[in-house]
């Protein structure tokens, strides 16, 4: 055709047509397929790229039936006859296109083992998918096997409860090492404590040098495994993850956390998340030998920790970590304890400035989070939001266990990072929202410009009584559609009916003003935008009369008297 509109042109070219396809739903992408042949093969592409069903791949090689006399949802399927030549012909022309296969055991519709056994037992190539290049099992291990090959960089790997038990489990990681020598990430989810797997996986660790990520579940970073991926050159992610998916070890595995490290260790580690102790941690970095180079740390303690162990903690990452560009520090919420008042607190184990002072001393620090059970010993954030201009995201303890009383930080605190901090994305306090302390009127200096780019407010469990006056003071400072958050992370199980009460009452009173919120910050824009056009109106009409005053005064001194 020689003549084409644009968007033919664009259509023209596969990298372009392929990302459009990505986005599509698989009816759009089946549709494409009766296009053209172009097409055709580029929708293919699209529409085998991510397999998480093995009943629809196999479907392809014959039919999967269940047993007439046991149909039903829990039935596996199983094949009709075994495939032949010509089966295992027809689905390389689509099991070449997989890139990410995942697979569960448990998800409808089921497939029996012998559909494996007659894969094992028929295929004519070794790999079954010769170009995925992440594989994610939760099944019978000894099937994932025939998945494995050297172009896989990603694994998920679940470890089932019965692996301690296996007659050989270093031979499945052998199996690993062997026909995945190129993995550059291992995703390990298990509840399995790591003391009863310990030498499996240092194994695997020690074995995959090509390593650049590993997850793993809580408390399965301990002494040994910190040593062995000490030595991986390439390692620069350290990471766990909280979702169940990813498991839990045993606590008591983290507790005495003192690996012994060797010149040149984690020489390319950059993000370090690991559930260790503070001191622990303290102990780890204050090490001559400890990666220095880290641009982000996580520490999940399992204690209820000191202010001078968090003290310890700052100074020594002030001093050994400078290209730190986010930190978190998360202590133990022990919900299950007695109740405790505020008044019981003593103030030697509450947070306060004086704790928090080192971190003024990183200069690349932009992120930081702070958890800890008992409410900051704080009055305002004047000096801190002052010194830290590029603060990004600064979540301060905003959901502490004993909050019976209202802090001293209240609603005029939120006001230094409107005013000192531009950058602010996601702000979390723990304030009193009360209206007790705001006047009637606000004179027209007492708000700073609003957050620029402020995204998230996180409130946790703050207190409040009146949403309707609290909307309206937020409406000063936030830019429109930005997210309310309120509520806890931690299980509220144990909590005492009243404590829970009054969290309620609390979240549902910021569910309010996330509800004002929007219809009021839009009404503000549009106050600010009159007041902007009258405000040049003003300047327009000083200028027009200066230039009309100044021509009377010229004609004035122009005039002249002839005798």
């Amino acid at each position: 055709m020689l003549f084409q509109s644009p968007a033919d042109r664009v259509l023209q070219i596969p990298e372009l047509l392929a990302l459009v396809f990505q986005f599509l739903d698989p009816e759009s992408q089946c549709a494409g397929l009766l296009v053209c042949k172009r097409w055709s093969e580029i929708a293919l592409d699209a529409l085998w790229r991510v397999v998480d069903d093995l009943h629809r791949l196999f479907s392809i090689l014959g039919p999967l039936h269940q047993p007439e006399d046991h149909a039903g949802a829990d039935v596996p399927y199983a094949f009709v006859s075994a495939p032949n030549a010509d089966d295992w012909a027809r689905f390389e022309k689509y099991s070449r296109r997989i890139r990410r296969l995942m697979y569960n055991s448990e998800s409808v519709p089921r497939l029996s083992p012998t559909v494996f056994e007659d894969l094992a037992r028929t295929r004519t190539s070794l790999n079954l998918a010769p170009n995925v290049n992440m594989l994610s099992w939760l099944a019978p291990l000894r099937w994932s096997v025939m998945f494995m090959h050297p172009n896989v960089k990603h694994l998920v790997l679940h470890l089932p409860e019965d692996f301690v038990t296996m007659e050989s489990p270093s031979t499945y990681v052998r199996d690993i090492v062997t026909r995945m020598s190129n993995l550059t990430c291992l995703d390990l989810r298990t509840n399995i404590p790591m003391h009863d797997i310990e030498d499996s996986m240092g194994l695997l660790l020690q074995s995959l040098v090509k390593l650049r990520k590993v997850v793993l579940p809580r408390f399965a970073f301990t002494t040994r495994i910190a040593e062995i991926v000490a030595e991986l050159e390439d390692l620069g992610c350290v990471e766990f993850q909280y979702w169940p998916e990813q498991g839990c070890g045993d606590p008591g595995d983290t507790m005495a956390f003192k690996p012994t490290l060797k010149l040149g260790c984690f020489p390319s580690l950059w993000y370090l998340a690991a559930t260790i102790t503070i001191d622990c941690a303290t102990d780890f970095m204050s090490s001559s030998l400890a990666p220095t180079n880290l641009t982000s740390l996580y520490v999940d303690s399992r204690l209820v920790e000191t202010p001078e162990s968090v003290n310890r903690l700052l100074t020594v990452l002030a001093e050994n970590c400078q290209l730190l560009e986010s930190l978190s520090i998360i202590t133990l919420i022990d919900e299950s304890m007695p109740f405790q008042s505020l008044d019981d607190v003593p103030s030697t184990e509450r947070i306060n400035a004086s704790t928090l002072g080192p971190l003024q001393r990183f200069p690349n620090l932009t992120i930081f989070e702070f958890i800890h059970q008992n409410p900051l010993d704080m009055t305002n954030f004047e000096d801190m939001a002052r010194s830290w201009p590029s603060l990004r995201k600064l979540i301060l303890n905003n959901e502490p266990l004993i909050s019976d009383r209202p802090p001293s930080l209240t609603l005029k605190s939120l006001l230094p990072f409107a005013r000192y901090c531009p950058e602010l994305e996601h702000l979390g306090v723990f304030i009193d929202a009360t209206t007790g302390d705001l006047p009637a009127s606000y004179p027209p200096d007492f708000f700073p410009r609003p957050f620029a780019k402020l995204v998230h407010l996180s409130m946790g469990i703050s207190h409040i009584t009146e949403p309707g006056p609290v909307a309206l003071f937020l409406s000063h400072l936030c830019p429109l559609n930005v997210k309310i958050d309120y509520g806890v992370t931690w299980d509220t199980h144990w909590l005492q009916p009243p404590i829970l009460s009054a969290i309620f009452d609390r979240c549902s009173a910021w569910d309010k003003v996330a509800e004002l919120l929007p219809l009021l910050t839009k009404l503000r824009m549009e106050e600010r935008e009159r007041t902007r056009l009258l405000v040049t109106e003003v300047k327009d009409l000083r200028m027009r009369s200066d230039v009309l005053m100044g021509n009377v005064s010229e004609r004035g001194r122009d005039s002249c008297i002839i005798s």
